[in-house]
């Protein structure tokens, strides 16, 4: 008997084969085969497929009187199998019509799941319920808190339950896990996470079909030995305990591939732990531990390795066994080098080392050929290898912190540009392209005679500044230094030298040695005094050091026989030394603004117009500006 021969109403018109599962949709009233229809739905949105309508509802429900006409048509054919049928049996409807009726039971048993689940919903798209061959396999509880005990043993009702999340979230938080929970031996993950468990019975060990346990924020002190029966695990978390210590038995669980310990207060971990040979990730950060044994190396399929935060000062030579490793984060700790051994790491493309002790990084890190991120920040170099330069070359990204220079030879101006721009964040965005088109960089040649880096943020600057010998003009007002380098006295061309609006609290005393400037801005720093050195710059112009801190001038400004141009304003001044008097045939304009010097003590010293004696402000000439 072929499909043509079949009552026309015992067909699907999506098939055109026999029902076997016949149900109406509840909004057109039309009969299909129920995954059919669900398909049409899926690929074509809420339409009828016999009419072709837009529908309000999409549900469907099994058509009983449908079924019926079709079994009463087998019966009087025993000898056909319809086709497209593997049996001669009617789908079941019994499964699904158990887990409505289980999953309703377990709504009327909670309050806060009869806000959760709507009754103007079908508990197959209930939120968190998730459906198997009509089975319940996975159910989301998360912040479900504490139920009746009744509550919890309607679990057992689900049989082929793998999933159960238990997750907590305040104020509703497990204080303890309920014994029914330790029944459902069908469980392949457990996510108690965030709750307020104190300990894990021995009971534990019977879900060995476990395969992912999240235990991570809760307050447990220590494990049970039954854990180590949990033979199929393969990802244990325990982030964020109060773990102290980790019984021998979690060597047993040699199908774990990912364990995190980070937050706890473990100050060693077991030796056990090392024959876990199929872990790929393991996260120990956040913890006390001070050393780590050579055993690690045994971890050799071990991809991710964290280790921030803890207490280490050196690494086992036995890290570089661990071929295997993309990733390896040690920052926030005590190392003062990092072992040679790492750079045979040669698969590594992450390695964090910010927050450290570290004082050098020996010329082998360029080895690391698959290195993608690399964090040195927040350490004590002053400058790293030439082979970072070619691990940037490869693309990976370099994380130096301000100041910290790029070692390599230096031939040129041009050469120094560029290291100073690898180490300094704030000239990266505004150098870009050649160095012969960088902002604010003026040469003569291949000189650079002129810079102009006013308001880029630079924190620091390098010492090999000071290779810079042709210069003339050095503009960095309005940046965030602090202090200056030696080295700026090998600037013996430098003309002009403004530093205004930074954070000064000194200045060296190699700046004695720049006898060729003529204009200094020192003003809107923090200087309570002045090196002896500034004052032998006999052909200075021009000097401010308005909005500082200085209470005095020594005797020696007398030697600055050069000066025409002295802004003291807005410092603490409550008296000028006399010797200030001999430079009144070259000085034209002296500000003394906001300090605390009187009219009568002005008079009495100079007794001609320099100053304002009536707090107006005195026009003044332009100073020389680089341009």
């Amino acid at each position: 008997m072929t499909n043509d021969d079949l009552p026309e109403e015992l067909t699907c018109p999506i098939t055109r084969t026999m029902f076997r599962d016949p149900v109406m949709v509840v909004d057109s009233g039309y009969t299909y085969e129920k995954s059919a229809i669900l398909s049409h739905f899926e690929l074509n949105g809420a339409k009828d497929p016999n009419t072709n309508c837009a529908l309000s509802d999409t549900r469907v429900v099994t058509n009983w009187a449908v079924r019926q006409i079709v079994q009463a048509w087998l019966d009087r054919h025993p000898d056909v199998t319809p086709d497209g049928w593997d049996s001669r049996e009617l789908l079941d409807v019994l499964p699904q019509l158990k887990f409505a009726t289980q999953l309703h039971i377990l709504r009327g048993l909670s309050p806060t799941l009869r806000n959760r689940w709507s009754l103007n919903e079908r508990p197959e798209d209930w939120k968190g319920v998730e459906l198997e061959n009509g089975q319940v396999v996975g159910l989301e509880l998360g912040s479900i808190g504490t139920q009746t005990t009744a509550f919890w043993a309607q679990l057992k009702s689900f049989p082929s339950l793998k999933r159960l999340n238990l997750g907590g979230n305040e104020p509703q938080e497990l204080t303890s896990v309920p014994a029914e929970i330790w029944q459902l031996t069908s469980l392949r993950e457990l996510n108690l996470r965030h709750n307020r468990l104190t300990s894990l019975p021995a009971e534990i060990g019977q879900l060995t079909s476990l395969r992912v346990l999240d235990l991570q924020g809760n307050q447990l002190t220590s494990l049970p030995a039954e854990i180590g029966q949990l033979t199929s695990l393969e990802r244990l978390y325990l982030y964020e305990n109060k773990l102290m210590g980790l019984s021998a038995e979690i060597g047993q669980l040699t199908s774990l591939e990912k364990l995190g310990l980070q937050g706890n207060q473990l100050t060693s971990v077991p030796a056990e732990i090392w024959q876990l040979t199929s872990l790929t990730v393991l996260n120990l950060s956040g913890n006390k531990l001070t050393s780590l044994p050579a055993e690690i190396g045994q971890l050799t399929a071990l991809e991710e390795l964290w280790l921030y935060g803890n207490e280490l000062t050196s690494l086992p030579a036995e890290i570089k066994q661990l071929r295997s490793l993309e990733r390896l984060y040690l920052s926030d700790n005590k190392l003062t080098s990092v072992p040679a051994e790492v750079w045979q790491l040669t698969s590594l493309k992450r390695l964090w080392l910010r927050r450290n002790q570290l004082t050098s990084v020996p010329p082998e890190i360029g080895q690391l050929s698959a290195l993608e991120n690399l964090d040195l920040r927040y350490n004590q170099l002053t400058s790293v290898p030439a082979s970072i330069r070619e691990l940037r070359a490869r693309g990976c990204n370099v994380q130096l912190g301000n100041g910290v220079m790029i070692e390599g030879p230096v031939n040129s101006d041009i050469d120094v540009l560029r290291l100073w721009r690898e180490s300094e964040p704030g000239l990266q965005r505004v150098w870009q392209g050649e160095p012969t088109d960088w902002e604010g960089v003026t040469f003569n040649g291949d000189r650079v005679v002129k810079l102009n880096l006013s308001r880029n943020q630079l924190t620091s600057l390098p010492a090999v500044i000071g290779q810079l010998t042709s210069l003339t003009q050095l503009n960095l007002e309005r940046n965030k230094l602090t202090s200056l380098p030696a080295e700026i006295g090998q600037l013996t061309s430098l003309e002009e030298l403004s530093l205004g609006g930074n954070k000064l609290t000194s200045v060296p005393v190699e700046i004695g040695q720049l006898t060729s400037l003529t204009g200094l801005f020192l003003n809107g720093n923090q200087l309570t005094s002045l090196p002896a050195e500034l004052w032998q710059l006999t052909l200075l112009e021009e000097l401010s050091l308005n909005g500082n801190q200085l209470t005095s001038l020594p005797a020696e400004i007398r030697e600055l026989t050069s000066l025409t141009w002295l802004d003291l304003s807005g410092n603490q001044l409550t008296s000028l030394p006399p010797e200030i008097k001999q430079l009144t045939s070259s000085l034209k304009k002296l500000y003394l603004f906001n300090t605390q010097l009187t009219t009568g003590q002005l008079d009495a010293m100079f007794g001609q117009p320099l100053v304002s004696r009536n707090g107006k402000k005195i026009r003044h000439t332009k100073r020389k500006r680089q341009q």
